[in-house]
């Protein structure tokens, strides 16, 4: 179980981490761009904070060799990579995540060895079999290429990203459904990583949908984001204050969507 962190805050990363309920915690430079010395800051808050029990990972742009090497000599654990339809762009992936002769990532980095307590070469020595390398599938293309992509060695999970594969085959962006479309390509995946024996994690939004996905088989689940927390939270005290009822959907997702205006609550009312 993990979240998302897309506020960049060092201080909500460090409360975060000091509920001592999650197993990793990502910082996502993708969406939402960080800057890399803060990013720097909160990979360390998170290994120190927690003492090594909550896993600081990285979510970088699809073929972002620069972003890859900064987050890993940052201090960040593993990497997932999002929108990878082909198996070139996971064997990319891989090749920049590691030291050679597995990969390209290159030996100059003064940092990661010291964070671990660990002289250079002994890092180097062993980090290749430590550095989780993820690929996130979200497209059809993505799906119809599943196979090929698990077949490239050193792919070590498989990440259904939802509101983007929801997105790509035409349907209304969910964090998860029961739309044909999407129960299909959820199938698909599943299966190919059953056969190739990777584990499979995705998105949930709450703690009824992580209990599902969990009963489905996903063993690498993020629970909602740091911004959905403090949103949520803020939202159902403005509804309090209000007299506004809790919505069927999450606040967050009501202000992601637009949806939560003046001229709105009273349909939110009537849900």
């Amino acid at each position: 179980m993990g979240t998302w962190l897309q506020l960049h805050s060092i201080h909500t990363a460090r409360l975060f981490v000091a509920q001592g309920l999650f197993q990793w915690m990502l910082v996502d430079f993708e969406h939402t761009p960080v800057d890399d010395t803060t990013a720097t800051h909160i990979f360390s808050a998170i290994s120190d904070l927690s003492r090594g029990d909550v896993t600081p990972l990285a979510r970088v742009a699809v073929g972002s060799v620069d972003q890859i090497k900064h987050a890993l000599d940052a201090g960040a654990q593993g990497i997932v990579v999002p929108m990878v339809e082909t198996a070139d762009e996971a064997a990319a992936a891989v090749r920049y995540a590691r030291f050679p002769p597995a990969g390209i990532r290159g030996s100059g980095g003064l940092s990661p060895h010291i964070g671990f307590g660990v002289s250079g070469p002994v890092y180097r020595a062993e980090v290749n079999s430590e550095i989780l390398v993820a690929v996130q599938i979200e497209s059809p293309g993505g799906v119809e290429n599943v196979h090929e992509i698990l077949a490239v060695d050193g792919i070590d999970l498989v990440f259904i990203g939802p509101f983007d594969l929801h997105l790509s085959y035409g349907l209304p962006s969910k964090v998860w459904s029961q739309e044909p479309e999407f129960v299909r390509a959820v199938a698909q995946i599943k299966a190919a990583c059953r056969a190739a024996g990777v584990p499979v994690g995705t998105l949930t939004a709450d703690a009824a949908g992580a209990r599902e996905r969990l009963a489905e088989g996903f063993t690498f689940i993020g629970m909602g984001s740091d911004a959905h927390v403090m949103l949520t939270e803020a939202g159902r005290q403005y509804g309090e204050l209000y007299g506004v009822k809790e919505p069927a959907e999450t606040w967050c997702n009501l202000t992601n969507l637009g949806r939560l205006s003046q001229s709105t609550i009273g349909s939110v009312v009537s849900e």
